[in-house]
C-alpha cells in the first residue's frame, strides 16, 4: 500500500513539473539584467528626435494613397520603407519593439499580455529628456517607475471609444498634437542647447477608427490624412523654434490590420507598416528600404548619439544614415556590434555548459571587435564598414543560437523526465515482479545515479553559473530515468492477450484512436474520424450492442458542425426538450415521474422562451434540485445514466444557445447502451491477476476519446467566443464575475460528468491507469508543440492542447469519484427500518 501511495505522489510531481516545466521553457523572459552598456557616440547628427506612431496605420492604405506631405517627404527629403513587425501584431509589442528593439517577452502570458513582466531597457532610458504623450495603455509602459529623465501624459481612458458615429474619434490625436504644441511654447526653450531629447507622439486613432469603420473606410483615410496635416504643422513649428536643423524625425506604426479590422495574427496587412525618415542625419532618396521593426531602436539611438538599449536585438538600418558620413556611420555600426555581443556572451554563459566550439563564438566576435577598434585611424572606411556588417551578421546568428540551444536543451531534459515516467507507468499496469532480480545490477545504477548527481552539482558550482535551471532539470530527468531503469530491472512486461484473432485489430484501433485524438486537439473535425473508428471497433467486437454503432456514428456530426456561437438558436433548444419528451413518455414507467418530468420540461421551455423569469428562483430551483432528483430513483446503472441525462437536461438547456442538449442526449443515450456482460464492460475484469490487456488499452482509447468529444463537441473548449456571459441570460444579468464563470463551468462539466457517470460501468482500476498511460503518450510530442512565437491566439491553442493533454486522464480520474454519488447514492436507504419491523400486541 505504502508502494501505491508513492506512486501516485511521484506521479503528481512528474505532472506538475511537465506542465510548469513546459510552460517555464518556452515563456522565460529572455531579457538579461545588468549587461553593460556601449558608450555614448560623440559628434552625433541630431540633438532631438521626434517619434510619430500612428497606432494601427497599415503600410497598403498608407501608400495607396499617400498624405500629402508624407509623400512630399518621401519624394525630395528622407527615406522610406516598410517596417515588418512579428506576431503578436499588437500595440504593446510593436511599442516595445519599435523603442527598446525587443520582441513580444513571453513571460507577459503570465501577466495576461498587459505589460512587460520585468524591467527592460529602452531608447527613453539611454535618452537625457524624454517627453511622451498618448494612450494610457501605451505611455504608463515606459514612464512606470522611470527615472525622472522620462515624463509622460495621457488622456482619460474613457476617451478610448470605439463609436464611430460620436464624432469624437479624432480628439485622441488633437490631444497629442496640442500637448506637444503646448510643450513647443514651454519647456522647448528650456532644453533647446541639450542634445539626446526624444520627443515620442502615439497617435491612437488610426487604430480606434480601423476596429470601428474598418481600414477600407473613408473614415480610416480620412483619420490618416489628418494625422500627416498635423504632422507638418509639428514639423514647421518644431524648426521654427529650434532653428538649428538639428531634429530628426521618424514616422511608423506599430501594427497593421485586417480589412474587418483586427490585428494579431500574421497577414502582410498586418505585419506590414510605414517607416518615413527625415531631418538631421537622414540620408534622401526615393527608394523603398524595408527593415524589421526592431532596428527602429537603433536608428533612433545613433542619430541621436545615445546608447543602444542593452537588450536590443535590432541591426543599425546603416541605409538611412546621411551617406555623407560614414565615419560615423561606422561608429554606429560597431557600437550596435559590441552592444550584440555583450548578449551573446551573457546568453553564452547562461547555458551554463562547458564547450571550445561555443566559447570560440564568443571569442571570435570579441576578437573580430578589437581588430575593428585598431582600425580607427585607418582611411579604409568602407573595409572596415564592411567587416562590421559581416560580424553585425554573426553576433545575431550566435545570439538565436544559444537561445534555441537554451531552449532545446531543457526540453531535452523534460522529455527524458517524461518518457522516464511513461516507462515507470507502463511496467507498473503491464508489468509483473521477476522472480530473480539482479541485485547486482540494482547497485549499479544506484551508484551511477549518485555519481551524475554529484557530478551536474559539482559543474554547477565550478563553473560559476548564476542559472540554476539548466541543472535542476537535469536532475530531475536523471532521478525519472533511473526509476525507470529500476522499474525494468525489477519487472517483467505481461501484456495480456485475450484473443489472438483480434489482437491486431484492437492495436490498430488504439493506433487510430491516438493519431485522431492528436490531430483532433489542432483540428476539431478530426475528432469525427475518431468517432467513427470508434463505431466501426464496437460493431466489430461488441456485436450485442448494435444501438452502440448508430450512436457512435451520430455523435460524429457534431465536430462537423460549426462552433456554438453566443448568440441562441432557439428553434434548436426547443427541438431538444420535444425529444427529451418523447424519451421521458416512452423510458420512464413511472406515471407520476413521467407526468413530473414533463412538468419540468414545460416550465424550462417556457423560462428559455422568456415567457418566464427564471433569475429570481425558477432557473436556480431546477439547478439545485438536480442532484435530488437524480438520487431518488433506482442505482441499476441504465435506469441511473437515464436519470443523470434527465435531472442535468434542464439546467443545460438554460445555459445553452444552439445544439449542446441535442449532443448531451445522444451521448447519454450512447453510453447507457455499453453491454454490462461483455469482455469490454468493468465486471469482466473483476480479477486478481492486476496485467493490463490490449482489450483494456482499447477501451482506454474509447474512453479518452469520449472525454475529448465532451470538450470540443459542441466547441466548448474549440474557441474563446463560446465562453459568453450571454448564457446566463436565465440566471443572472447583473455583471457578477464569479457567478457567472461558475454556471459557464458547470455547462462544461455536465458531459464530462456524464462519461464520469458511465465510467462506473465500463472502466476499471486498470483501465483508468491505462487512460493515464495514453494521455501521458499523447502529451509526449505535444511538448514540442508549445511556442512562445506567433499571434496570442496560436501561442493560447497550443498552451491549451497541451494542457487538455495532460490534465484529460487526471480529470477523468477526478469526474469518476465526483459522479461517485450520483451512481451510487440513493434516497430509498434512508428508510427507517423501524417501519419494516412487525408490531405485536402485548
Amino acid at each position: 500500500m505504502s508502494n501505491n501511495y508513492a506512486f501516485v505522489t511521484w506521479g503528481f510531481v512528474m505532472h506538475s513539473i511537465i506542465l510548469w516545466g513546459v510552460l517555464d521553457v518556452n515563456f522565460h523572459s529572455p531579457i538579461v539584467q545588468d549587461l553593460p552598456s556601449v558608450e555614448v557616440l560623440e559628434n552625433a547628427p541630431a540633438k532631438r528626435l521626434v517619434l510619430f506612431v500612428a497606432d494601427g496605420l497599415r503600410f497598403r492604405t498608407f501608400i495607396e494613397a499617400p498624405p500629402n506631405f508624407l509623400k512630399h517627404v518621401m519624394v525630395n527629403k528622407g527615406v522610406w520603407g516598410v517596417s515588418h513587425t512579428r506576431m503578436p501584431t499588437e500595440s504593446r509589442p510593436g511599442i516595445v519593439a519599435i523603442c527598446a528593439g525587443l520582441y513580444e517577452d513571453p513571460s507577459a502570458i503570465f501577466k495576461g499580455w498587459k505589460e512587460n513582466p520585468v524591467d527592460f531597457d529602452s531608447v527613453f532610458n539611454r535618452s537625457r529628456l524624454s517627453w511622451a504623450w498618448g494612450s494610457p495603455d501605451v505611455v504608463p509602459i515606459f514612464t512606470k517607475g522611470a527615472k525622472e529623465n522620462i515624463r509622460g501624459e495621457s488622456y482619460p481612458p474613457e476617451w478610448q471609444d470605439f463609436d464611430i458615429m460620436k464624432g469624437q474619434i479624432w480628439r485622441l490625436d488633437a490631444w497629442v498634437f496640442d500637448k506637444y504644441m503646448e510643450w513647443l511654447r514651454g519647456e522647448a526653450d528650456k532644453v533647446k542647447h541639450s542634445d539626446r531629447i526624444i520627443l515620442f507622439l502615439h497617435l491612437l486613432g488610426c487604430d480606434t477608427t480601423g476596429h470601428a469603420a474598418k481600414p477600407h473606410s473613408r473614415e480610416y483615410t480620412d483619420n490618416m490624412n489628418y494625422v500627416d496635416r498635423k504632422i507638418e504643422e509639428v514639423v514647421q513649428m518644431t524648426e521654427s523654434v529650434f532653428k538649428d536643423n538639428a531634429t530628426a524625425y521618424i514616422f511608423t506604426a506599430d501594427h497593421g490590420m485586417t480589412d474587418w479590422g483586427s490585428h494579431g495574427s500574421g497577414s502582410i496587412d498586418e505585419t506590414e507598416t510605414p517607416l518615413v525618415a527625415w531631418g538631421a542625419g537622414i540620408d534622401h532618396f526615393n527608394s523603398r528600404q524595408d527593415v524589421e521593426q526592431i532596428d527602429i531602436t537603433p536608428l533612433i539611438s545613433n542619430l541621436i548619439g545615445a546608447s543602444v538599449p542593452t537588450n536590443s536585438e535590432g541591426v543599425l538600418p546603416w541605409q538611412y544614415l546621411n551617406a555623407s558620413n560614414l565615419e560615423y556611420t561606422n561608429d554606429a555600426l560597431l557600437s550596435n556590434l559590441k552592444q550584440l555581443t555583450h548578449q551573446v556572451k551573457a546568453n553564452r554563459e547562461i547555458i551554463c555548459e562547458d564547450s571550445s566550439l561555443m566559447d570560440q563564438r564568443v571569442t571570435q566576435l570579441y576578437n573580430k571587435i578589437s581588430a575593428l577598434e585598431k582600425r580607427l585611424e585607418t582611411n579604409n572606411l568602407r573595409k572596415r564598414f564592411d567587416e562590421t556588417i559581416n560580424t553585425i551578421k554573426l553576433a545575431k546568428e550566435s545570439l538565436l543560437y544559444f537561445r534555441q540551444y537554451q531552449r532545446s536543451r531543457l526540453l531535452i531534459y523534460l522529455s527524458t523526465m517524461w518518457l522516464g515516467w511513461i516507462v515507470l507507468l507502463f511496467l507498473k499496469i503491464a508489468g509483473t515482479e521477476r522472480s530473480h532480480i539482479n541485485r547486482v545490477i540494482l547497485l549499479v545504477a544506484d551508484i551511477a545515479l549518485v555519481c551524475i548527481l554529484v557530478i551536474i552539482f559539482v559543474l554547477y558550482k565550478v563553473s560559476d553559473c548564476r542559472n540554476w535551471r539548466p541543472p535542476c532539470y537535469a536532475t530531475i530527468a536523471i532521478t525519472s530515468l533511473w526509476l525507470a531503469i529500476r522499474s525494468i530491472i525489477r519487472n517483467s512486461i505481461n501484456l495480456r492477450i485475450e484473443n489472438d484473432t483480434r489482437l491486431w485489430s484492437e492495436i490498430t484501433g488504439i493506433i487510430l484512436l491516438l493519431a485522431t485524438m492528436f490531430m483532433g486537439l489542432t483540428y476539431r473535425s478530426v475528432l469525427s474520424i475518431g468517432m467513427i473508428c470508434t463505431a466501426i471497433i464496437q460493431k466489430i467486437l461488441m456485436k450485442d450492442a448494435p444501438y452502440l454503432f448508430w450512436t457512435a456514428l451520430f455523435l460524429a456530426a457534431f465536430p462537423l458542425l460549426p462552433v456554438v456561437e453566443p448568440h441562441p438558436r432557439v428553434y434548436i433548444v426547443l427541438s431538444s426538450i420535444c425529444l427529451m419528451n418523447v424519451l421521458v413518455i416512452f423510458k420512464i414507467k413511472s406515471h407520476s415521474r413521467k407526468v413530473a418530468e414533463i412538468f419540468r420540461l414545460i416550465i424550462t421551455g417556457l423560462i428559455y422562451l422568456e415567457f418566464i423569469d427564471g433569475r429570481s428562483w425558477i432557473s436556480w430551483l431546477l439547478l439545485f434540485i438536480t442532484p435530488l432528483h437524480i438520487c431518488a430513483t433506482s442505482t441499476e446503472f441504465k435506469t441511473r445514466i437515464h436519470e443523470v441525462v434527465v435531472g442535468f437536461f434542464c439546467p443545460l438547456v438554460l445555459l445553452s444557445a444552439s445544439y449542446e442538449p441535442l449532443f448531451f442526449i445522444l451521448l447519454g443515450v450512447h453510453l447507457s447502451n455499453w453491454p454490462r456482460n461483455n469482455k469490454y464492460s468493468s465486471q469482466y475484469y473483476r480479477r486478481t491477476d492486476s496485467s493490463i490487456t490490449v482489450e483494456e488499452l482499447l477501451k482506454a482509447a474509447i474512453i479518452m476519446l469520449y472525454t475529448l468529444l465532451s470538450f470540443f463537441g459542441t466547441g466548448n473548449m474549440a474557441s474563446i467566443s463560446s465562453f459568453n456571459p450571454s448564457w446566463t441570460r436565465h440566471f443572472v444579468t447583473v455583471f457578477s464575475p464569479f457567478v457567472m464563470f461558475s454556471l459557464i463551468l458547470f455547462k462544461i462539466s455536465v458531459p464530462l460528468m456524464l462519461v464520469g457517470c458511465a465510467s462506473h460501468i465500463i472502466g476499471s482500476s486498470n483501465i483508468f491507469l491505462a487512460v493515464l498511460l495514453l494521455g501521458d503518450c499523447l502529451s509526449l510530442p505535444l511538448v514540442y508543440c508549445v511556442t512562445p512565437q506567433g499571434s496570442w491566439l496560436d501561442i493560447g491553442s497550443a498552451i491549451s492542447r497541451f494542457t487538455i493533454a495532460i490534465s484529460l486522464p487526471c480529470l477523468l480520474l477526478l469526474l469518476y469519484y465526483l459522479s461517485y454519488p450520483l451512481m451510487t447514492f440513493s434516497l430509498y436507504k434512508f428508510t427507517l427500518p423501524v417501519l419494516l419491523e412487525k408490531k405485536h400486541i402485548v
